[in-house]
């Protein structure tokens, strides 16, 4: 079993090392996440915080055989950046990695093959389908701005959104 996911069981039962150690293998990297969308420093900070602290109290809602604990962690942080825009009436914008500060930016090679195998299946995807998974994952839009952002009906995304993703899973997973 996967180290990461023995930390989050692990978190689940209150292990405040466990937590720690995951906040010291990943929480650059949701900095990263969180800046990337807010473009704010001490923003990005909080939420780094907020969302640790969000997993320390919904770790039991963690289920492995539905992501990585990392992917859990960074749809935590994911959320409250955006949440955080919402609250001050911003959308997210698309930030050129070279504005990020290096020291946030550096990732062990598994999170470079990561992202690799991500932007691979992302690339497999139907033109349509890859532009919905850029809106909502990348661009941070919901879905009713993606419907009106691409003139289409709500349920046509969601559907699409639905399929793109689950075709990314089973590349993902080599099925």
């Amino acid at each position: 079993m996967d180290e990461e996911v023995l930390l989050m069981g692990r978190v689940a039962q209150g292990d405040g090392e466990a937590l720690a150690e995951l906040h010291r293998r990943i929480g650059r990297h949701v900095y990263a996440v969180a800046y990337h969308l807010l473009r704010h420093r001490e923003e990005a900070e909080e939420i780094v915080q907020d969302t640790f602290a969000r997993v320390a109290r919904g770790a039991g809602s963690y289920h492995p055989e539905l992501g990585s604990p990392r992917a859990f962690i960074y749809t935590v942080a994911r959320n409250a950046a955006l949440s955080q825009l919402r609250a001050r009436g911003a959308r997210p914008v698309t930030v050129d990695p070279g504005e990020l500060p290096p020291d946030h930016l550096e990732a062990p090679a598994t999170d470079l093959e990561t992202r690799v195998a991500v932007q691979s299946a992302v690339e497999h995807l139907k033109g349509g389908d890859q532009t919905l998974i850029l809106d909502a994952f990348f661009d941070g839009l919901s879905h009713p701005e993606i419907a009106a952002k691409r003139h289409l009906p709500l349920g046509t995304v969601k559907s699409r959104l639905r399929r793109a993703l689950q075709a990314m899973r089973e590349r993902l997973e080599g099925t």
